[in-house]
């Protein structure tokens, strides 16, 4: 029988592998600049990018001590992705994991990351705050951020990109037809290489979770010998079977996430 750690992280595996596909499944397929994708793309990614980096943390602790954070300790984490994907960082060397070049962010990819801290940590309830009159911690429009974001990587990423004429957060009503037109052209030619720079940001987490795994695994065999059951899924890893390095896959092949 499984111990109750091996379940509840296999449990917290599959959660993490569900929204990670849900929301790179709805960005990939967004068909134009229509908010609903978009919002359960980044809040489903952002939420479980969270998630996976405290397990990364948890997992640590657990290989060092044998015991996991607290709830007061996994609290004291908070939301914010972008330091929490800089304390996962600091990882690497213990589990002699390089850290190499292609996996350094660049400006979009540092931007993205403010971006998914900024949501995690409280502009998720722009909309509630706004028609609630609060005073707003967050005072722009996730929604607007995020389309400047794709308007970013259409000029940095998209083969043949052409000169951008509209602005990626006009109100609607006080765009031409054809500027609407772009706009929307833009974002969906945008999405699915924003895909590829969210998969990139993945690439060393599940580098290192193979590593702290093994090393886990390693540590249930002195523990317990051969037949010893495992107190995490062997092969964490699986959980981000979709994560690749190959940016063929993510553009054009049609199952991809799933």
């Amino acid at each position: 029988m499984f111990s109750k750690t091996f379940m509840l992280l296999q449990n917290e595996g599959y959660l993490m592998q569900g929204c990670f596909k849900s929301a790179l499944s709805d960005l990939r397929e967004a068909p134009s600049a229509q908010p609903g994708p978009f919002y359960a793309a980044f809040f489903n990614y952002a939420i479980r990018l969270e998630r996976l980096l405290k397990i990364l943390l948890l997992l640590d602790k657990w290989h060092r001590e044998r015991k996991f954070l607290t709830d007061g300790e996994l609290r004291k984490k908070g939301h914010n992705v972008k330091k929490l994907y800089e304390e996962a960082r600091t990882l690497f060397p213990q589990y002699a994991v390089a850290w190499k070049d292609a996996y350094e962010p660049d400006k979009i990819n540092r931007d993205l990351l403010n971006f998914l801290a900024g949501f995690a940590n409280g502009s998720r309830y722009y909309n509630l705050d706004a028609l609630a009159g609060a005073s707003p911690q967050h005072a722009e429009d996730p929604i607007h951020c995020w389309q400047r974001l794709l308007y970013l990587v259409y000029e940095k990423d998209f083969p043949g990109a052409e000169p951008i004429v509209t602005s990626p957060d006009a109100p609607e009503d006080s765009m031409s037809n054809s500027d609407l037109a772009g706009h929307h052209v833009i974002i969906a030619a945008a999405s699915r290489h924003m895909c590829c720079r969210l998969v990139q940001l993945l690439v060393p987490l599940q580098e290192l979770l193979i590593a702290i795994s093994q090393e886990i695994r390693q540590d249930d065999f002195q523990i317990g010998g051969d037949d010893t059951a495992p107190s995490i899924p062997a092969d964490m890893n699986e959980f981000l079977d979709f994560v690749c390095g190959e940016k063929a896959t993510i553009l054009e092949c049609e199952d991809w996430p799933y």
